[in-house]
């Protein structure tokens, strides 16, 4: 047990400060930072630890622990599912793709990941509208939106096709403001496709809905490896958030 944990504090650890020195800051990466540490730790004080909660008090407070981390692991589990079942009809009036960061000008490889789902979808369906949505964060030197723009024309999808929303600082402001542009678009019938990373599906698609989305499909775009760990944790965060405050 205690080399199962150092290996994976010392694994995720690595991970983490590699994400805060040369990756944007989030919360995902320091919490990734955060549970590589508690894992270190854990396996250097895990005899300690096993003495200290074998009876008494702290003996359930082991068993609510452990309890939270399976509940945790399914979670992420439900999340990774949902994200991975991608039901587009292909008939959609409309594709939204979701801002993720860039640096300088250039869409970061989750973006890039995401944008490039657009145009495998746009291949099959060019008659429907991409609205690329996300605007400029502390860390950005233009506005989401632009560099998604630019990086599908230079793939060669017509600017034409492509609608810019660049006001939205959030997943909920995403919807909510494509919502308006679609709503401008379309008859009132309308049907939209979702495209973001995986992990991000399930509570894009909730919050498309909760904006007044009708009829939602979605399709999900691949992460990096080194990602993952810090996206679900974040990821896993918010959805509590929106279930219980909403």
């Amino acid at each position: 047990m205690k080399a199962i944990l150092l290996i994976l504090g010392s694994g995720i650890l690595t991970i983490g400060i590699f994400l805060l020195i040369f990756a944007n800051f989030t919360l995902g990466n320091l919490l990734t930072f955060i549970l590589g540490a508690f894992f270190m730790l854990w396996g250097i004080f895990e005899e300690r630890i096993k003495e200290l909660t074998e009876k008494g008090v702290l003996k359930y407070v082991k068993y609510a622990f452990l309890t939270l981390l399976c509940a945790g692991l399914l979670l992420v589990s439900f999340i990774a599912a949902y994200g991975s079942s991608d039901n587009a009809t292909y008939k959609e009036d409309a594709v939204i793709v979701l801002g993720a960061a860039v640096r300088g000008e250039q869409v970061t490889l989750p973006l890039q990941y995401r944008l490039d789902k657009a145009i495998e979808y746009h291949k099959k369906n060019p008659d429907a509208l991409i609205i690329v949505t996300g605007g400029k964060g502390l860390q950005e030197d233009v506005t989401e939106a632009y560099a998604m723009e630019k990086y599908l024309i230079s793939k060669g999808v017509a600017k034409d096709k492509i609608i810019k929303e660049e006001m939205a600082t959030s997943t909920e402001e995403n919807m909510a403001f494509s919502k308006e542009i679609a709503d401008r678009l379309f008859e009132e019938d309308y049907s939209v496709l979702v495209i973001t990373n995986r992990f991000h599906i399930l509570r894009s698609v909730t919050m498309a809905k909760n904006a007044g989305f009708l009829r939602v499909t979605h399709m999900g775009a691949p992460l990096q490896w080194y990602n993952l760990i810090s996206c679900y944790l974040r990821e896993s965060l918010a959805l509590l958030k929106l279930w219980v405050i909403g």
